[in-house]
Parts: C-alpha cells; structure tokens; sequence
C-alpha cells in the first residue's frame, strides 16, 4: 500500500498503480516473475510446485518495465543469464538492452543515445547459437525526409565482456538492421511496424506480423525471414553519420564474416580502434529481406496483432499454419508451404467474441502436447482446439 501511495502522489493513476506481470520465464524447475508493481518493479523466483512462496528477490529495474503500457521482452539463456529489453527509469526515457543474472559482467546499451536505440518498442528476442536477437520497432534515425518508424533485428553477442576503456559497461558487439516488409511495385507499399514474431528453430526461419502506422489506412502483412539473410546483411557494411547533420553513409565492415570466437569472448582482442569503431558503426546498410518478394499474407482494413506457427506433415510436403490475433479479437488460421517459393493463404476466421464485442488479442500460444491454442485477452484466457474437424462436416 505505501508502494501505491508512493506512485499516486508521483501523478500516476490508480490503475497504473497496480502490479502487472511483465515478465515470466520457466527455467528449469522455477519460474522467474517480474512485476511493474505500482512503478517499483520487482522480481521474484518461485518453485514450479509451489508458486506461493517466493524463494528469491531481486530489484526489476532494467529487467521489468516502470509502466505497464510500455512494450518489452525478456528471456533466459541455457546458461541463466537474464537478457532483457525494457525501459530503465521511472520517465520512460531511457530504453535498454541489459543483460544481469548468470555468470556474465552486466551490460547495456549506450545510455541516452538515440542512433542506438530511438523511442523503441520491443517484440521478441531469442537465443540462437553464440548471439542473442532482439526484434524491435522503433523511429528511424537514418530517414532524412519527416520521421518514420523501422522495424529492426538487434544482435550481441552472448560472450560479449564490454568495453576496457571505451563502452565500459556497455556492449561492444550491437548492431541492427532493419527488416523489410513491402508490397513489390514501381513505388512499393511498405508495412513499417513489427508487431509480433514468431521464431521456427528446426527451420531457421522467423516469421513477423507487420502493419502499418496506427494514424494510416489499417493494413497488415506476414512475412518470414531466413536466419542467413539476417546473417549476411550483419556481415555487410554499414550505415554511420561523421556528425549530426550530414546524412548516413556507407562504410566497409572492418569485420566482415564477424564470428564470435571463443568462450574467453570479444574483449580479449580489444583495441582503441576497435571500441571506436563499435561505438559509431552499429547500424547496417543492407536491409533484411524475406523469403519472399512479396508477404506472404496481407490484408487492408485490419490490424493483425499476434503470431503463432504450427508444423503439419502434410501427405508430401511439411506445412506451417499460422494462428494470426487480430485487434478485434478474432483468429486467422492460414497456411503456407515450406517449398522454396514461400506462399501463404486463408483457411477461416474464428470469432471468439459474442457478436458485436471486439478487443485485441494479446497473447497466442500453442500447447503441442494437448494439441490446443491459448488466446490470451486482457482479462482472461481461452482455450481452442487446433484441429476443427467439426467444423467440416463432410456428406455422409
């Protein structure tokens, strides 16, 4: 209750002065809980069997946003580091990529630098072999004409130790590009906002929702990306600006075909040029494309908000069928082959809500074991089964 106070008498309501789980990871037998709890966040570790008691807490700065609203991701690595992408500080301005907990040094991205991080919401992020990718929108620093949201993937890596005398603290081996999303045409039609994303191992492959901007005509697309496109555009060169009024230029990468190297991590081999030159050449020049020219679904008049990927063997081929959360609380399940020209298309729309209602979906997650969907909505979860075969009643 004094936590609550606190927060009110800061100007904030009474239902930002709540406790909202932001963050909740399983490892092993535990469960790793961060909560907003009234603008003070707060972190917790519980056993699997008996969440009520808490074993472990810990402070949830940089690791659970201050706000509720403000978007962020978190995960833990094999290893029990924490990697999280949130807002620091209790205003909102200062957004970071932080890693805490496990064995590694803490670090962060540069503080209060907007060509790092630009006013970013984050989706998703994964551990994928040495790195760990952030998926990310945010405002684009490089576009000249007005202001434009890009969406991004951001890379470290996970043996990153900082820096010795420049980036103290602070990741040496950032970088990101932006992932293209478009329509083909003369002049193409870009969806420029990342939503949601959904990450295939077994397939190298990430599939992405993405919209248009909320003040624009309301239109989603699908695409996926191979992980060895993501790959080579951070292996090409880069994109910097000598000082703030120029516009951003291509560089050579001084470490094409970058590789991590070994468990003793990037600051064995550290010089003074090299921390310069991970402090100004962070975001690429080539954008990342998908597997295919064009989406493979859009749709105008809808705002798609959540993904989730199902692999079906088919009677020849392997199948991905998408379950797409739309703002209006309905379903989209679609299907697309794995063959090289990636193409996507409609099976049906499953409404939720009783006729008239609408609300986002936030949350999609599939249970394979139980063969269902769990939707996630603002005040409850529904339960779906992923085979409808009911649903298809055949001439008997």
């Amino acid at each position: 209750e004094d936590t609550k106070r606190s927060c009110q008498s800061k100007g904030k309501t009474e239902d930002e002065c709540q406790n909202y789980i932001r963050v909740l990871l399983i490892t092993g037998r535990r469960i790793f809980t961060c909560g907003t709890n009234a603008f003070n966040p707060v972190c917790t570790t519980r056993q699997i069997g008996n969440i009520s008691r808490v074993m472990d807490t810990v402070n949830g700065v940089a690791r659970c946003p201050y706000d509720p609203r403000h978007n962020s991701t978190a995960m833990v690595t094999e290893k029990g580091e924490l990697y999280a992408a949130t807002v620091i500080d209790f205003s909102g301005r200062d957004p970071v990529i932080y890693r805490s907990l496990g064995n590694m040094p803490p670090l962060r991205t540069a503080q209060y630098n907007s060509k790092w991080l630009n006013d970013p919401h984050f989706i998703s992020v994964y551990e994928v072999g040495l790195f760990t990718y952030f998926f990310l929108r945010e405002n684009a620093v490089e576009y000249d004409c007005g202001r434009t949201v890009f969406s991004r993937v951001a890379r470290v890596c996970k043996n990153d130790v900082g820096g010795r005398f420049l980036l103290e603290d602070t990741w040496t081996t950032f970088m990101k590009a932006r992932l293209n999303c478009s329509r083909s045409g003369e002049i193409p039609f870009y969806y420029n906002e990342l939503q949601s994303t959904f990450y295939l191992p077994e397939q190298d492959l990430i599939y992405g929702i993405f919209t248009t901007n909320v003040n624009s005509i309301s239109a989603s697309a699908v695409c996926a990306f191979n992980l060895s496109a993501i790959t080579q555009a951070f292996n090409g060169p880069f994109r910097y600006q000598e000082n703030p009024r120029p516009s951003w230029l291509s560089t050579p990468n001084p470490i094409p075909n970058f590789q991590v190297g070994d468990d003793r991590g990037p600051g064995e081999n550290q010089t003074e040029r090299s921390l310069q030159d991970a402090q100004r050449l962070f975001l690429m020049s080539d954008v990342v494309q998908p597997v295919s020219t064009d989406p493979l679904l859009y749709q105008d008049n809808i705002r798609f908000s959540k993904l989730v990927v199902d692999i079906v063997q088919g009677r020849d081929t392997l199948y991905h069928v998408m379950y797409i959360g739309t703002e209006y609380g309905t379903i989209l399940k679609a299907l697309s082959t794995t063959n090289k020209s990636l193409r996507g298309c409609y099976l049906e729309e499953m409404r939720l809500l009783p006729e008239g209602e609408s609300e986002p979906i936030r949350s999609l997650q599939i249970l394979h074991s139980d063969r269902s969907l769990f939707v996630g909505l603002s005040d409850r979860v529904l339960k779906i089964p992923l085979e409808r075969c009911s649903s298809y009643k055949t001439e008997g």
